[in-house]
């Protein structure tokens, strides 16, 4: 009996779905390391909040983390619609004028 309800319990969907993952997979993790000699904004991480109220024209906002020296993040607004000019426009307006162009920049690819 107890070679029918294991076969019984792997091939019922349900059992399946509501089944306890045990083992879950664990992928390797690759932190980013912070230089010793870094100054501030040299590498930053860019990323984008999306689809919220308008305000004062704006529905989004740009963030750019800091990820080696002080940890700062720097909120930019941002219109959805706006292309890689704007983006780039809006990055030396408001960060390149104070902390120079980037050595490294880290993003998740949005789009």
């Amino acid at each position: 009996m107890k070679h029918f309800v294991m076969a019984y319990i792997r091939g019922c969907t349900t059992c399946q779905s509501n089944k306890t993952n045990t083992q879950p997979n664990k992928p390797p993790l690759f932190p980013i390391t912070p230089e010793p000699d870094a100054l501030p904004f040299q590498m930053i991480a860019i990323d984008w909040i999306t689809k919220l109220p308008q305000s004062n024209g704006y529905d989004s906002i740009m963030m750019v983390t800091d990820h080696d020296c002080t940890k700062a993040m720097i909120f930019i607004p941002y219109k959805e619609t706006m292309g890689m000019e704007e983006m780039v426009e809006q990055y030396t307006r408001n960060i390149v004028v104070h902390y120079g162009l980037p050595n490294k920049i880290i993003s998740d690819r949005d789009p």
